[in-house]
């Protein structure tokens, strides 16, 4: 599936109560997700802390086929990463010449696919789309996609699919990073990142249209 197909087969909405009220309950097999995205999602929309959107099918409106949530944040090269680890980031991202210590990116925070639309290639596809939203509406200056992806092995694979990278692949040196003890391993979560600008995109093509939904 193509980002032209899902635009062609969704709409893309902002969660709101009225919406998620109109809409059949969405169940990713997740429970965890299924309730952030039932209601813990406009909690945090009220407390500026994140914003979440639907794509629901355009031939049925109240079937919600994909979530996810979006929030600020940023790579941090701080004290407690290796040097190893940050001159890899830097060489990778060929952002030597800069002196930042800490990096814009937007942060995943949830994404899941409805179990109705599992393994039809829609997980793949939402990943691409937001990549090219923020490669072609870049408000802002973001450089950077970044997850807390659960460490299971289906998740990982998921995200190294798609392009994205371990900030530090060593878990004990990650823990250290987080300041997590090393007690606590294995990781609940695995840091990992995507860089824009590994894709080229046509900005004229993907921009949402004008009933469409801007980050």
């Amino acid at each position: 599936m193509t980002v032209e197909a899902l635009l062609a087969q969704c709409d893309l909405v902002r969660a709101s109560e009225k919406k998620l009220a109109e809409c059949r309950p969405f169940s990713c097999g997740e429970g965890d997700l299924d309730e952030f995205f039932a209601k813990d999602c406009l909690v945090n929309q009220r407390k500026l802390l994140g914003k979440t959107y639907l794509f629901c099918l355009k031939s049925q409106p109240d079937t919600i086929v994909t979530a996810f949530s979006l929030s600020n944040d940023s790579i941090r090269l701080t004290n407690r990463i290796t040097d190893e680890y940050k001159e890899q980031f830097l060489e990778d991202t060929d952002l030597r010449d800069k002196t930042l210590k800490r990096f814009p990116a937007v942060l995943i925070g949830r994404l899941g696919t409805s179990s109705d639309f599992a393994g039809k290639g829609f997980g793949t596809v939402i990943m691409d789309f937001i990549k090219v939203l923020f490669r072609t509406n870049n408000r802002t200056g973001c450089r950077f996609l970044i997850v807390d992806a659960l460490n299971r092995p289906e998740t990982l694979h998921y995200y190294e699919k798609n392009g994205f990278r371990y900030l530090i692949a060593d878990e004990r040196l990650e823990a250290k990073y987080m300041g997590i003890g090393v007690g606590r391993l294995p990781l609940n979560t695995r840091l990992m990142y995507f860089d824009l600008l590994k894709i080229k995109v046509d900005e004229e093509k993907y921009i949402p249209s004008k009933g469409g939904v801007e980050p």
